[in-house]
């Protein structure tokens, strides 16, 4: 059996790979672009100033499930995706058969609703520290990080699945040539929780 993000991953490429094939765009042959190689060292940046704070953020060892991963995509920009486990709850086992209780499940939903809000925080921030090291994608494109959040069947379905974070790359830019003050920056920053 494959495990979940593996199986997530697959169906969010064949997705990508599918609406790129859809609307026309065409990932090789005559498309001027990014230096792939470039891109590539300047996405190994950021997966890893990604996967620092998450790390540090959400504590092992079952905080960062699948450490940060970029993706270029032609006339979007960058993507990077990662999966945490907001707070490991008790997992019902042989030993220990017993359900959830509404207690525990309640400790749980506070906790992951502040962790929530402490990745809407921590994203816009590493993005304005270190989203300069993209040098590779143009103005007009994206850097956009989803951050999938596990949980178990039992914790319900009012928390969000998904959180993604988009800023364009000229408001990056504006920001570190200080024509954009941080606050300013933050509310450009698109949120969407699924």
């Amino acid at each position: 059996m494959m495990p979940f993000g593996s199986v997530r991953r697959e169906l969010v490429a064949a997705l990508v790979a599918g609406t790129l094939l859809l609307s026309g765009h065409h990932l090789s042959g005559g498309a001027t672009g990014p230096s792939s190689t470039a891109l590539k060292a300047q996405m190994k940046v950021l997966e890893a100033v990604i996967n620092e704070t998450m790390g540090q953020t959400f504590a092992p060892p079952f905080g960062l499930l699948e450490k940060a991963k970029g993706t270029y995509l032609p006339n979007f920009g960058v993507v990077f995706s990662l999966e945490v486990n907001l707070y490991p709850v008790r997992i019902p086992n042989p030993f220990d058969v017993r359900p959830l209780s509404k207690e525990e499940l309640e400790k749980a939903r506070k906790v992951k609703l502040e962790r929530i809000r402490t990745i809407k925080q921590a994203v816009p921030r590493l993005l304005a520290d270190h989203g300069s090291t993209l040098r590779e994608i143009g103005a007009d494109e994206s850097i956009a990080v989803v951050v999938h959040l596990f949980h178990f069947q039992a914790e319900g379905e009012s928390l969000p699945t998904q959180i993604v974070m988009e800023v364009k790359k000229s408001d990056l830019d504006q920001y570190w040539d200080k024509k954009l003050s941080f606050d300013a920056l933050r509310e450009k920053v698109k949120t969407l929780e699924l």
